[in-house]
């Protein structure tokens, strides 16, 4: 039974010291290898496939600022706008054109993008609400025409209704279905000096704009992104180092963009430059890491986002990472990024150095039109913006832009890309339709193209990682506990069997002294008297 103690305690001390090295040397060096296999891109993976067409489709909610006093803002006063939607559309996307670099690290590919309206999502709304908006396209052509052509203003003037339809204020009345991607007409059937006017606006190869085989055109926020590419990526597939996994490394083979002009400091490197992600999936192993940066062609720019905290989704959790403060609100020369200060907007509401206030960005020169990128409901925006239009709510719940990542593997398990666009509504010269408009900057609607694991998603995540750390956990602490409890109390038995208590000893011992005694005392003669 001694030995036997002695024994347990030796595979005790044998099971802690192998918990704490399978815990904390083999099971993560293990995980870490698995890790990288199931997330570095080798076709023929179940990764890659995820990777060629996103598992589920995306929710893309729209919606749109509802004018209620058009009239009275053709007068002068103040709009009034009450938001509408969501209107929900499924995004789905399909990576094209597929070919990988020799050395399998790089892989390039187009991506399209198609988008179907969500009828049961999006009820009681429907795509044939009839909805007062600004005039997009009509404020940007003749905020355009003042800029580049100013002369030509007074003929646009006396073609105004047959360019544009007889308009009576700066605003329109269509649908959802018509303004998003169907398209509103305008040039259409015109002659003389309005068919020579459209002609120039052709020429401009607006993306909104599209030109029908009848010469007509067509203006729609997001026809030209449906069923469309959006540029041939170059990413990195992560077989070389797993910490660049799907970080890009060429966009239509260039490592800068062309779109943001040159600082006060002769460099627009910071603005230009193409980096990060492109937000459908980051690198794995993002403990403790504080930034990463997106890429979205959307808008022509990279995006830092920032860790705000730990999160969680259905039970995984999650990094929190929001959008930097220098995506919006802090743009100039003290920060050493007014490349973003394009200035293109002329008589817009913008600070002494030609920067736009705090909030907004001016997205000119990568739409090729007078758009200025906000968060919804202008939240965060300087008051020189807010304070002149009625019916803004900004609400960080719903209006922030975030995403949560599961730390080890990269993957996003839920996020909201949220961003408002917005013009400036001003005087032009020589449009009698203008003269007494109010200078606003004014919302025409806000997007969330918003990202939430499916259940099969979380499941293959849960039973693949999740359920797996969980084993490992319970298998480490486990061994060391069982280990540290026989290492302990084997050892502490042990010396209590063998050390003899009182109460035994001492009538023992006196028994056997008196036994001794007697015969002694009987050898020497047994009796005293002799």
């Amino acid at each position: 039974m001694v030995q036997c103690t002695l024994v347990l305690a030796g595979i005790g001390v044998f099971m802690a010291v192998g918990g704490a090295l399978l815990g904390w040397v083999v099971f993560p060096g293990a995980v870490h290898d698995k890790i990288i296999e199931n997330t570095e891109l080798r076709q023929g993976t179940p990764q890659f496939k995820r990777f060629e067409a996103l598992p589920q489709p995306l929710d893309f909610k729209v919606y749109i600022f509802n004018v209620t006093n058009p009239y009275e803002v053709q007068m002068g006063k103040r709009p009034r706008v009450v938001e509408v939607g969501p209107y929900i559309y499924f995004q789905y996307r399909q990576k094209d054109n597929i070919r990988f670099s020799r050395d399998r690290s790089k892989v390039h590919f187009s991506q399209q993008q198609l988008y179907v309206f969500d009828a049961e999502s999006s009820y009681p709304l429907t795509e044939n609400d009839q909805l007062m908006v600004l005039n997009m396209h009509m404020n940007s052509i003749l905020q355009i025409a003042e800029d580049e052509t100013y002369d030509s203003l007074r003929l646009i003037n006396v073609e105004l209704n047959r360019i544009f339809g007889r308009p009576d204020s700066m605003f329109l009345r269509t649908t959802p279905k018509e303004f998003l991607f169907d398209g509103v007409p305008f040039c259409v059937n015109v002659i003389g000096i309005a068919k020579a006017i459209c002609k120039e606006i052709e020429k401009r190869n607006t993306k909104t704009i599209r030109v029908l085989p009848d010469g007509s055109m067509k203006f729609s926020f997001f026809n030209h992104k449906n069923m469309t590419e959006d540029g041939i990526y170059t990413i990195n597939t992560g077989i070389k180092n797993a910490t660049e996994t799907q970080m890009i490394e060429f966009w239509n083979g260039k490592t800068m963009l062309d779109k943001w002009s040159n600082s006060s400091r002769g460099s627009s490197m910071t603005c230009n430059k193409i980096e990060g992600t492109d937000g459908s999936g980051y690198p794995p192993f993002r403990e403790g890491v504080q930034r990463m940066t997106i890429f979205s062609s959307d808008i022509c720019r990279t995006v830092d986002i920032k860790y705000v905290g730990s999160s969680s989704y259905e039970g995984i959790p999650a990094a929190r990472y929001v959008t930097d403060d220098n995506f919006l609100n802090k743009i100039g020369p003290e920060y050493n990024n007014d490349c973003y200060c394009v200035n293109r907007i002329p008589k817009a509401i913008v600070k002494a150095n030609g920067c736009l206030y705090e909030g907004a960005l001016d997205l000119s020169t990568c739409f090729d039109a007078p758009v200025v990128l906000t968060l919804p409901h202008m939240m965060g925006a300087a008051e020189e913006y807010t304070s002149l239009i009625d019916g803004l709510h900004p609400d960080p719940e719903k209006h922030q832009i975030f995403v949560d990542v599961e730390p080890l593997t990269g993957t996003p398990l839920n996020g909201g890309k949220r961003v408002q666009f917005n013009m400036f509504l001003r005087r032009i010269d020589s449009i009698r339709l203008t003269d007494r408009l109010p200078t606003t900057l004014f919302p025409v609607l806000w997007i969330e193209e918003g990202i939430a694991l499916n259940d099969d998603m979380v499941k293959l995540i849960d039973d693949s990682l999740m359920k797996v750390l969980t084993i490992l956990d319970v298998v480490q602490w486990t061994m060391i506990a069982i280990g540290l409890f026989l290492a302990v109390s084997m050892p502490i038995l042990y010396f209590t069997k063998r050390r003899p208590s009182s109460g035994s000893i001492t009538p023992t011992l006196t028994t056997t002294t008196s036994a001794a005694s007697i015969p002694e005392r009987g050898g020497l003669g047994g009796n005293p008297d002799k």
